[in-house]
This record gives C-alpha cells, sequence and structure tokens, in this order.
C-alpha cells in the first residue's frame, strides 16, 4: 500500500526525488505554452518557499488552464524538468467554494 501513496513535497524535495510525488505551487503567469505539434503542455509552478519548478505535461491541457492560481503537477523528475502524468488546477470563480479541476488523459 505504500507505494500507492504519493507525497505532497516541495519543489526543492522534488528535484531530489528519484519516485513519484505531488507538487503544489501558484502557477507562475504567463508561462503556460502549450504545443499542438508536441502534443505537450509546459509551464512553470512557484511554491510557498518561492522557488521555481518548470513541468511539462505530455498532453494537451484541457480549459482555461492559463487562469489558474493554484496547480498540483504528479510525476517525478527526468533531469532538470518535472514530467507531471497528472495536472489539476484551481482557477479563479465567482462561485465560492469551487473545486480543483481535474485533468488527466488515459495512457492508452
Amino acid at each position: 500500500m505504500m507505494e500507492t501513496i504519493v507525497p505532497y513535497v516541495s519543489v526543492a524535495e522534488a528535484r531530489e526525488s528519484t519516485r513519484k510525488v505531488q507538487v503544489k505551487g501558484q502557477l507562475v503567469q504567463g508561462s503556460v505554452q502549450i504545443d499542438h505539434t508536441r502534443l505537450q503542455t509546459r509551464f512553470t509552478i512557484q511554491d510557498a518557499k518561492g522557488d521555481l519548478l518548470p513541468v511539462v505535461h505530455p498532453k494537451l491541457a484541457q480549459g482555461n488552464i492559463q487562469d489558474a492560481t493554484e496547480v498540483v503537477a504528479i510525476g517525478q523528475m527526468k533531469g532538470d524538468v518535472f514530467v507531471a502524468e497528472k495536472i489539476l488546477y484551481k482557477c479563479p470563480s465567482k462561485y465560492q467554494g469551487k473545486e480543483m479541476q481535474e485533468y488527466q488523459e488515459s495512457s492508452q
């Protein structure tokens, strides 16, 4: 069971980890790049300590990720980039209590 738990870590801890982790941070405004040729989404998040993490998601993000305020990236480091197999993001809303939107493509 312990192998299925994916811990939340800071950007610094994610950079040192060799296993799958969850990193939460603020989306750096203007960092979202959706590459329709490579079918991937790139962005940068900043954690509570101010550390920046470049993230690549090997799918095209759906919805309004550019408007996200918070992002959770689930995956692991590959070199200097965090490769997220799954991303969750929260966008500002006029509706109080709106939950984070989840985006995950099946790997098939």
